[in-house]
């Protein structure tokens, strides 16, 4: 058919005579004067790329494949970006699948039926069909411009590729048949077009456990009751820490109390007032509580003015200051001493140097997992207690119960902690600021500007308005609660005009889902049988490179085009 074919679409001498140009051509310069240039041969004669089931499929075979996906016409940095060429690998998999269970359900494809298809133009590369008018001439197959075509586009004979072809088909019998297989029923379409075209905007308030570490101060009580409850689990974690206690150079234990001074000329006042709690402290009263009442810096402050294990060159300060601070006595408070535009207090609590045991970091660790048990407990109950306030206050804003800190007044004094609270009376930290996702559209478990929560996902498009508040939720480490500020419901109008297109949409993407989930259980039988391997050499990017981590069948998520 080939040879008729040829016949047709030129003269018997001119096509002789051009045959052995292209094969001085081809000898000389051709693909395979040099490894991957790809003609046959080209990359490594009769090497393997993979073994699916009982077929192997040729290096040529993925090179075909690779070239058809246009991955001859993009720069090496590019496709290492997109892991191009495992792409390729997967979906050479797949249609080797999908063609042996085709033979295996008595489909054939023959030359006749593949050759009906290039004079019309038309090829099927790893599932997805291509118009191909560059193999006419005037509108006609030209057996010439074809066969230049597999050979220098695709580094295969025209034999070589019309194998591949049928290969192709035979994978597109499988997929048509699990195409036809697919039903959709009008409410299923209903339910995936309100789902799409549902919007919402919501209200919003974060509690971030980690923000209430501060507020925690184990008792010495605490942490011995810790560590005897939980000694495994810290050797545990001293284990896999061990580097951090190897060698440690000098370290001690600072807290600080930072008092800014607004202009150079308050500097003496800032001087007395932090006079003024150094003799406090001397008198008896704990530094940490007045750091946490008086200190001018956000972060440290939340945590007792606690900086944590500081060696030399990490406290901000000039050397000679620094010097005082690291050689202080445990327990004296020392300072002010200028740091950045501002003046702080410190005070030591211990020091530490050389390869530490167990025994000397338990504590720390122990005061470390408390602080961040605590806070979750503390971050949850603040979002109880900012649901309570919101479902007391039916009709107000989430914005309107909590504004947050009051303009610029927020940033020169420290921020409010939080209210106290009777039995009867919830309280949140009196700067819980509300936030706002705008108008978004359902997309899994993602809720826009909150993040990821099928929990959270579910309830927040369940919301009525006369039902708006939803939580806490507990999200990445923080808790959240909810209230619907906005619905906007779907064009029903809409729906009955658009309901073909909807339905064809709507069993295409279940189609894909049923050809991935069927590829992926397929392809781990064969692996599980010992019958698919790659050789992953041939994914490698550049000569440098080590060996490609490759797993076959862990999917290729990517949508399907619809069935040839």
């Amino acid at each position: 058919m080939l040879e008729q074919m040829r016949k047709s679409s030129q003269s018997l001498l001119i096509y002789v005579l051009f045959g052995i140009v292209i094969a001085v051509f081809i000898i000389n310069f051709g693909p395979q004067s040099q490894r991957g240039s790809g003609c046959e041969g080209s990359m490594g004669g009769d090497e393997s790329a993979a073994r699916v089931g009982g077929e192997t499929v040729s290096s040529q075979a993925y090179n075909y494949a690779f070239r058809l996906m246009g991955g001859g016409n993009q720069p090496v940095q590019f496709l290492k970006m997109r892991r191009f060429k495992e792409a390729v690998m997967d979906r050479l998999i797949e249609r080797e699948l999908l063609a042996t269970e085709a033979e295996r359900l008595g489909f054939s494809v023959s030359e006749d039926d593949v050759h009906k298809m290039l004079i019309e133009a038309k090829i099927v590369g790893l599932g997805v069909p291509h118009s191909l008018p560059r193999i006419q001439k005037d509108g006609v197959f030209n057996y010439d411009q074809f066969k230049n075509f597999a050979l220098y586009e695709l580094g295969l004979s025209p034999e070589r590729f019309i194998e591949q072809q049928q290969r192709e088909l035979l994978a597109s019998h499988v997929r048509d048949l699990m195409r036809a297989s697919v039903k959709v029923s009008p409410e299923e379409v209903k339910t995936t077009f309100e789902a799409k075209n549902r919007q919402i905007n919501l209200e919003y308030v974060r509690f971030p456990s980690r923000k209430f570490e501060g507020e925690v101060e184990p008792t010495d009580a605490e942490l011995a009751a810790y560590i005897q409850a939980n000694e495994a689990k810290l050797k545990e974690t001293f284990g896999q820490r061990k580097a951090m206690y190897t060698d440690v150079p000098s370290e001690v234990r600072v807290r600080e109390l930072v008092l800014k001074t607004v202009a150079p000329a308050d500097e003496a006042a800032t001087r007395k007032r932090a006079a003024a709690i150094a003799a406090r402290v001397a008198k008896g009263e704990p530094f940490t509580k007045l750091a946490r009442e008086l200190s001018e810096d956000e972060e440290s402050r939340a945590r007792g003015g606690d900086l944590g294990w500081k060696r030399k060159g990490t406290l901000g300060l000039s050397e000679e200051d620094e010097k005082s601070v690291l050689a202080a006595k445990a327990g004296t408070v020392v300072g002010p001493f200028k740091k950045g535009d501002a003046l702080a207090l410190f005070v030591t609590s211990g020091s530490r140097q050389g390869t530490l045991s167990f025994d000397a970091v338990k504590s720390e660790m122990a005061e470390e997992r408390i602080r961040q048990e605590k806070a979750v407990a503390l971050a949850k109950q603040h979002a109880e207690d900012a649901l309570a306030i919101a479902k007391g206050a039916a009709g107000k804003s989430l914005k309107e119960l909590f504004p947050g800190p009051a303009g610029a007044e927020a940033d020169t004094k420290p921020a409010a902690k939080p209210v106290a609270k009777s039995a009867k009376t919830p309280a949140v930290p009196a700067d819980t600021r509300a936030e706002e996702t705008g108008l978004f559209t359902r997309r899994g478990s993602v809720v826009e500007q909150i993040g990821d929560s099928p929990a959270l996902a579910k309830a927040a498009f369940d919301l009525k308005t006369d039902a708006p508040l939803a939580g806490p939720f507990d999200i990445a480490g923080s808790f959240v609660i909810v209230r619907l500020k906005e619905r906007k419901d779907p064009d029903m109008q809409e729906l009955a005009k658009k309901k073909d297109e909807l339905q064809r949409d709507a069993e295409l993407v279940k189609w894909n889902e049923v050809l991935t989930n069927w590829v992926k259980s397929r392809c781990q039988q064969e692996k599980s049988a010992g019958k698919l391997s790659v050789n992953r050499s041939i994914l490698r990017y550049d000569d440098t490179q080590a060996q490609t981590a490759y797993e076959p069948c862990v999917g290729d998520e990517s949508p399907r085009r619809p069935p040839s």
